[in-house]
């Protein structure tokens, strides 16, 4: 098992890194929607981030108890109890958007100065008309992301990100998404209440037909796993600690044109759903290993050429100062076992935990295929006293296996200019520079990522400016693709969101500009990175896109789901639920 404590959240570990250079940063002025209408942050607010965030968390609770669980319960008088007899505000009528076109979901965007003012019945009968639509709230959140305090305390201005959607009556799926600007008050009993609200951006989405059923039993992909094995797994999850033992892969097993599904849990068991080509799975065994070489991922690609995938998974063997990981590959219809195909040099005592990832590319260009393996962290990473959240270097060493052909290989990383201990997670090859090498993009947790020039002979050249090489941002995926048909590629790399991150680089004032936009860039989520073909510059447009706020984000993918030429954007995220259900999850 590869577990690490990531604290109690990866919001956290933002926090507690902006947390450290404290002070205060006045926030920009925001006017918002018409001139008649303006919610603005006060001038002078607490600076202290321990007293912001403790008043922060009784804000988030009140709203929770009374705007959320109102609309939660379609009771719009306890909705009510979360606004002033004085209030005001704007919200989007349910059709006033305007219309984008799509051949499957009715999505409509709002424009807030097109928005009137009004007061507090005007504002529920506006809600009442999303809920009447609704047969069920499934979905709903208020994540405030800017918060400041009047220095009375009684008052504060903040932005959050809210949603509510679920079913309809019709049978199909609706969803409202705005960013949210407030301003609240206390009462005299301690609860806060909404003097002011305003819309930053808002859309809708609905759809009247079911696009995706869940049926993971109904076709047979069940892990099953025990009762005792259930239990101790959400032990782990209780102890607030990252768990990352498993991995999916989707291949053609048997080369029949049906996808089949091979699941991996590493020191466990290895499955294999064989895809029946008659819309269900069956299980089929795999090449047999013992328990303990089994590994937590695995990699099915032809590395001989001669047209019959092999099987490489990520569990190190050593012994002394070697190590190595091995293959299955087929001869004579048979699956064969060579234990040290990937041999390699390492230090005497020092283990590396699972690598996160496995790729494969031609660096050199002599039409064999090279594995690169990211390395994580080992036995001697992440040292209470020194590690560094957000520029670590003590991971471990990544890997570059040159295919030396017969399954043969030698590991030449450091030969071929690719260093350093970060904490690889993902990396890719791609010809980012379209110069007809393949190039290696590197992303790490912990720190900045990396960007490896292929030369033109299969040796690389670290670019600390490229901007794919830029600031810590945690990230976690990375896909790329040619998204909106331009003929330019798009690198779209899974980071981590933090709201509380973006609510307390708001209040600091005693750091320099760079450091303050390291800051930013660690808090502000993931990322998309464009070719401007005009100017050939890479420019990130995930914010402007809003496509910046994926949560506790993991791996992504550039997917056509709907099939209509150009490619959406999935990304999956959180991690872990603990079972008592007032205990924060991931």
């Amino acid at each position: 098992m590869n577990i690490r404590p990531r604290s109690n959240s990866r919001e956290l570990i933002v926090f507690i890194a902006l947390a450290v250079v404290a002070g205060g940063f006045m926030a920009g002025v925001f006017a918002l929607g018409s001139q008649s209408f303006e919610i603005l942050p006060p001038k002078e607010f607490v600076r202290e981030v321990s007293i912001s965030e403790d008043v922060q968390i009784d804000v988030q609770e009140s709203l929770r108890e009374s705007l959320i669980r109102g609309i939660e319960t379609f009771d719009l008088d306890l909705v009510e109890t979360a606004l002033t007899g004085d209030f005001e505000g704007r919200f989007p009528d349910r059709e006033s958007g305007r219309l984008i076109e799509d051949d499957l979901l009715l999505i409509y965007r709002y424009d807030p100065a097109s928005m009137d003012v009004y007061g507090s019945n005007k504002f529920l009968e506006t809600l009442n008309v999303y809920l009447e639509k609704l047969v069920s709230v499934e979905r709903i959140s208020l994540q405030i992301f800017e918060f400041f305090l009047h220095e009375d305390q009684e008052a504060a201005f903040l932005k959050a990100h809210f949603e509510f959607g679920g079913g309809t009556s019709t049978g199909g799926r609706f969803l409202l998404e705005a960013t949210l600007v407030v301003s609240v008050s206390q009462t005299s009993s301690g609860n806060w209440q909404i003097t002011r609200l305003d819309i930053d951006h808002a859309e809708s989405a609905e759809s009247n037909v079911v696009l995706f059923r869940e049926i993971t039993n109904a076709v047979g992909l069940d892990f099953n796993r025990s009762q005792e094995n259930k239990d101790l797994r959400q032990d782990v999850a209780n102890t607030g600690m990252s768990l990352i033992d498993s991995a999916l892969a989707i291949v053609d097993w048997n080369q029949d044109g049906f996808w089949d599904v091979l699941t991996t849990e590493v020191g466990s068991q290895r499955v294999l759903f064989l895809n029946t080509g008659r819309g269900g799975f069956v299980r089929r065994s795999l090449p047999a290993l013992a328990p303990e070489l089994i590994p937590s991922q695995v990699l099915f690609v032809d590395l001989d050429g001669d047209g019959l995938e092999e099987l490489i998974g990520s569990r190190v063997v050593y012994q002394e100062n070697r190590a190595w990981l091995g293959v299955h590959t087929r001869r004579d219809n048979q699956w064969v076992f060579l234990p040290n195909v990937f041999e390699f040099e390492n230090p005497v005592g020092l283990r590396r935990n699972e690598s996160q990832l496995l790729t494969v590319g031609d660096v050199n260009a002599d039409g064999l295929l090279d594995l690169f393996i990211g390395g994580y962290q080992n036995n001697f990473s992440g040292n209470a006293g020194s590690f560094n959240r957000v520029d670590a270097d003590d991971g471990d060493d990544n890997l570059l296996f040159i295919n030396q052909g017969g399954l043969r290989f030698k590991e030449e990383s450091d030969l071929r200019g690719i260093e350093g201990t970060r904490y690889t997670y993902v990396a890719q090859f791609f010809d980012f520079d379209s110069d007809g090498d393949v190039d290696l993009f590197e992303g790490n947790d912990f720190g900045r990522n990396g960007f490896w020039e292929n030369l033109g002979d299969g040796k690389f050249q670290g670019q600390i400016d490229h901007p794919l090489a830029n600031d810590a941002s945690n990230t976690m995926g990375v896909t790329v693709a040619d998204w909106n048909n331009s003929g330019a590629w798009s690198v779209y790399l899974s980071n981590m969101y933090s709201h509380a991150g973006n609510r307390v680089v708001g209040l600091t004032e005693s750091v320099s500009e760079s450091m303050l936009n390291r800051l930013s860039l660690l808090a502000k989520g993931n990322q998309l990175f464009r070719l401007e073909q005009e100017t050939s510059g890479i420019s990130d447009a995930a914010s402007m896109l809003r496509i910046n706020e994926g949560g506790w984000a993991w791996g992504s993918l550039f997917v056509d789901v709907d099939n209509d030429g150009d490619k959406e954007i999935f990304v999956t995220n959180g991690n872990t639920s603990n079972e008592d259900p007032e205990a924060p999850d991931f």
